[in-house]
């Protein structure tokens, strides 16, 4: 829900609608990640 700004895909061009995507995925996983490492 964070990034429904996304979804609604402002941007004309798909490379940068694509850029977009692959930032919100590496902030999804980062995060995961940073919560995993706190447990350990």
């Amino acid at each position: 829900d964070s990034f429904r700004s996304i979804l609604t895909r402002f941007d004309t061009t798909v490379s940068s609608w694509k850029g977009w995507n692959y930032l919100a995925f590496a902030v999804v996983f980062l995060n995961k990640i940073h919560k995993s490492q706190k447990f350990k």
